[in-house]
């Protein structure tokens, strides 16, 4: 994360997110992790092949989440893509200031981190029903990383799979990045992880958010997809560390959201910007939209310090092919 208060771009899309259907759906998240796709990608084509994933039967919204200090905020979208309304609800534990890290799960609860400024750690918590009302809500803390590894990004694949961005021995630069497959019960407080790779020689610097990207089909693809470094936006393959910039927009927080959500049935891509403006960009040209909203101002930091979540529906086949067991 390069800090630099005064960009304030407009930008890219996704993060975390969770594979879901919008209606009763059956079936579950579930697939073959060996894949067989090609990882293939040539400014911003995110052909990854292979048949669509079976999705949830978790009820899906059009909308998008984010936590800053003490505010968890729902932007709950139209079915035209517009912002219909924007409402924080107070978290009521008392949490540290710093980056924010949150995706969507498969079953459609919040898993977000919190990387203090206090002692240079992730802390995490899970919102088992995220709050649509504007409600207080209190989050369950599942306890902080082990060993002392600060995590600035989350992200949940098209088979729900949740991986968690080391950012190595700071968040300045790539020494020490590493992507983690959080292999344990995570909502449950279970660490155990796995590396997917290292990143230390990575096409992007350092790592602020993950997310995917969409398909000639207008299909959601988890892997290649997007990474974004302080508003500079890279198509990216997070196994292999490859990847090219493709737009410097945005902040921290990128996310897609699946074309089933809307009523057009197009997918579409948003940014938050760190002054927690709203944006919607154009998936082939980077044309950004004119300003769509804004969320509100916290007690203390920016904004928009944080990544951004919703549910992620009409995947394609899970592009990550060498998943370690």
């Amino acid at each position: 994360m390069r800090i630099s208060p005064a960009f304030y771009g407009v930008a890219l899309f996704v993060l975390g997110a969770a594979c879901g259907s919008t209606g009763n759906g059956d079936g579950s998240s579930s697939g073959n992790a060996d894949g067989g796709n090609s990882n293939a990608f040539d400014h911003g084509d995110f052909d990854a092949g292979g048949a669509d994933q079976t999705e949830s039967s978790v009820k899906m919204y059009p909308e998008l989440w984010y936590w800053v200090d003490q505010l968890l905020v729902r932007v709950e979208l139209d079915a035209d893509g517009k912002i219909a309304n924007i409402q924080s609800s107070t978290v009521t534990t008392t949490v540290d200031s710093g980056q924010s890290a949150i995706t969507m799960l498969k079953d459609g609860s919040l898993l977000m981190s919190r990387l203090s400024k206090t002692d240079d750690q992730s802390h995490f918590f899970h919102v088992p029903n995220p709050p649509r009302d504007g409600n207080p809500v209190t989050p369950t803390s599942l306890g902080v990383m082990p060993d002392k590894i600060m995590i600035e990004g989350l992200y949940t694949d098209c088979e729900g799979r949740v991986y968690a961005m080391d950012t190595g021995t700071n968040d300045t630069n790539s020494q020490g990045n590493r992507l983690l497959r959080l292999t344990g019960n995570i909502a449950a407080g279970d660490f155990t992880f796995t590396q997917v790779s290292d990143l230390a020689s990575a096409a992007t610097a350092d790592i602020d958010d993950m997310g995917p990207g969409i398909n000639s089909d207008n299909k959601i693809v988890d892997n290649p997809g997007l990474a974004i470094d302080t508003g500079h936006i890279y198509v990216f393959n997070f196994e292999t560390g490859e990847g090219h910039e493709v737009a410097q927009a945005g902040t921290y927080g990128i996310h897609a959201l699946g074309g089933s959500l809307f009523g057009d049935q197009r997918s579409r891509l948003y940014v938050m910007n760190n002054k927690a403006e709203f944006f919607e960009l154009d998936p082939k040209t980077h044309a950004p939209s004119a300003s769509l909203g804004k969320g509100p101002k916290p007690a203390q930091g920016d904004p928009g310090w944080s990544s951004l979540a919703g549910p992620l529906t009409d995947c394609a086949k899970s592009g990550f092919v060498t998943q370690p067991k």
